[in-house]
This record gives structure tokens, sequence and C-alpha cells, in this order.
């Protein structure tokens, strides 16, 4: 009776405990239990908002390139192309990366708008400057650096070089000319328009100035005899470095009596974008962008200059021009074909 008893109560002890059938159950119901979990999870983290990077069609790929060699703070990220003019899409957050920033000081009745004391904030109404493109006087080491008299048509610094079908360059020197104060541009369209017909006859540019390209007029520069050239630091970045190795870059001439001086350049803008909320979270990432070290990268991708003063010059002529735009009191850029490639 009592080894009966004792069989009863195993048994009975033994219906209390998990059997086979509890244990499957329990794993189905605890897979099934994560595989929701991660369905959610995975459905959330792929469908999260990406921060967008929309930027000009024509530096797009350099930015995809930048974001892979350094990556920002905020990891989930596309690049889109950004086609002419358009406003950053409504309901998406993240940065405006583009040539064509923020309107500058018009001034009147000319074709010439100032970016004014940009050197020392690197800001204009909402917007960061990352890199720049100025407008530079190139010249072989061994020539003098040319001065205000290399206007004259006897002047002994040597011959002056135009890429003269390019239209950026004729307006760059116009302006220069057209400057009669830092800052302070002769007015009447009509009488810029005149100028420009009258460039290449009124200054002693080569023969035939007017026909020349970039492509055509740097190998005059190496040519034997005193020269100089006045071009974007892009132009010369693009040269073998043999070549821009021989170069020096000094700014526009200016008058004696001039105490401050401007310089025409591209600039390489970002703005931020998107509701209070999502800007808290893109902190980080405008950090990033005004970092010295990021900022010579994108420049040295670009084949510009750094924006911010700590940011590393790529060779002399870079450091030169660098120097320059530090201690520059404003920039301008051509109204009418400021963002033209």
């Amino acid at each position: 009776m009592k080894h009966g008893k004792r069989r009863g109560e195993n048994r009975k002890n033994a219906s209390k405990g998990l059997t086979r059938r509890d244990v499957r159950r329990m794993l189905y119901y605890g897979a099934a239990a994560l595989g929701i979990f991660l369905a959610v999870f995975l459905t959330v983290f792929f469908t999260r908002p990406k921060l967008l990077w929309y930027v000009d069609e024509n530096y797009s790929a350099a930015w995809n390139r930048i974001l892979k060699d350094k990556a920002p703070p905020f990891q989930r990220s596309e690049v889109v192309s950004r086609q002419g003019n358009d406003s950053f899409p409504k309901g998406r957050f993240g940065f405006l990366i583009s040539r064509s920033g923020p309107e500058g000081e018009n001034v009147d009745d000319t074709p010439v708008m100032l970016y004014p004391d940009l050197s020392r904030t690197r800001e204009y109404k909402g917007w960061m400057v990352l890199a720049l493109d100025p407008w530079m006087v190139f010249r072989k080491h061994q020539d003098p650096e040319p001065g205000w008299s290399f206007l004259d048509s006897g002047n002994d610094r040597g011959s002056i070089l135009l890429a003269g079908v390019e239209e950026r360059a004729v307006q760059a020197w116009l302006c220069q000319l057209m400057q009669e104060k830092p800052g302070v541009f002769v007015s009447g369209n009509d009488l810029w328009k005149d100028r420009g017909s009258a460039l290449a006859r009124d200054y002693p540019f080569q023969n035939g100035a007017l026909t020349y390209s970039w492509v055509q007029v740097w190998p005059l520069l190496f040519r034997s005899g005193t020269s100089s050239l006045y071009a974007p630091l892009s132009q010369a970045r693009a040269l073998r470095p043999y070549q821009s190795g021989l170069l020096d870059a000094t700014r526009f001439p200016q008058p004696e009596d001039w105490n401050r001086y401007g310089l025409q350049a591209d600039i390489l803008w970002a703005k931020m974008h998107g509701d209070e909320k999502r800007r808290k979270k893109l902190t980080a990432t405008e950090k990033w962008l005004k970092d010295p070290k990021i900022q010579t990268f994108i420049a040295n991708t670009i084949e510009w200059i750094p924006a911010h003063p700590s940011g590393v010059p790529y060779n002399t002529i870079s450091w030169e021009t660098q120097m320059a735009w530090l201690r520059s009191s404003f920039i301008w850029q051509g109204v009418h074909n400021a963002q033209s490639f």
C-alpha cells in the first residue's frame, strides 16, 4: 500500500511540472513574440525619416564621396541632386548644399552683389559658408608681382592674359575696373556694357584675347616672358602639380590709398531645413559641417579653399588665396552669372 501510494504521489507531482508540450508551446510563443518585435523594429528602423542632403546637381557626386569618407554624426541620410534653383522639398529635413546661396547686397544699377564681412562671420542670412573659389592673379615665381600700373599700356610688368571667350573672366575684369572705391562701383548698366565691349581694346591683353578659352590661355602663362592671369583658384588647382607648383597667387592690385579690399569668389553654402524638433537633432551635423577638418576635406574634394581660418591649404597658391580670403572686407559676385559653371 505504501509503495502504491508513493507511485500515485509521484504521478501527481509530475503532472504539476512542465510537459514537453508545454515547453514547445512556450518556445513557439517566445519565437512569435521575438519575430513580431524584430518586424516592428526593422519597420521603424528602415522607415524612419532620413536626413536629406539636397545638393546642386554638379556637386552631388562629390558630396557622396565626402559623406563616404567623412561620415557625419547623423548616419541615416540620402543625397538628392538639386535641379536648377528648386526649393528644399516640403516635409523633409536636412541641409541644402549649393552655390546658389542667399541674395547679397545689390549695388544699385550695377551687375554686382556684395557679401560684407563674410570672412569673419562665415554666415549670411542663415546660410553658412563651407568653401570658396576666389579669383586671384597668377604668375610664375620669378615674375614680379603686378602693381596697379600693370593696367597701363606701357607697363613694365609684362603682358596681361585674358580668357576672353569665358563670360565670367570678362565680367571679373570689368568689376575690378569699375570699382571706384572698395565696394563702390560705377553705376549704369549701359556703361558696363560699353566698357565690356572695349575691354580688349583699352587694356594691354594678348592679341586675340577675346577668342581664348581657359585651356588655351594657361599655356601662354608658362612660356618665356613676364605675364599674369586673373582666374579662379579652381582653374589653377586643375593644372598638373608641377605646373601649379611654379605659380604664385596674389589678389588683384589696388590703388595705394585703399585701406581695405574685397574678393570675387564663388561660394559653397549650406542651409539647415526642418521643423524646430528636427533642427535640434541636426545640431551635431551642423557642428560637423563647421569643423575645419571637414571643410578642408570638402575644399580639397572640389578643389577650392576651406572657409574656416583653421582649414589646411592644399598647396602654396591655396595658402596665398586663403590668406587673401581671411583678410578681405567683403566678397562680391556678378549678379547675372555668379552661378555659371
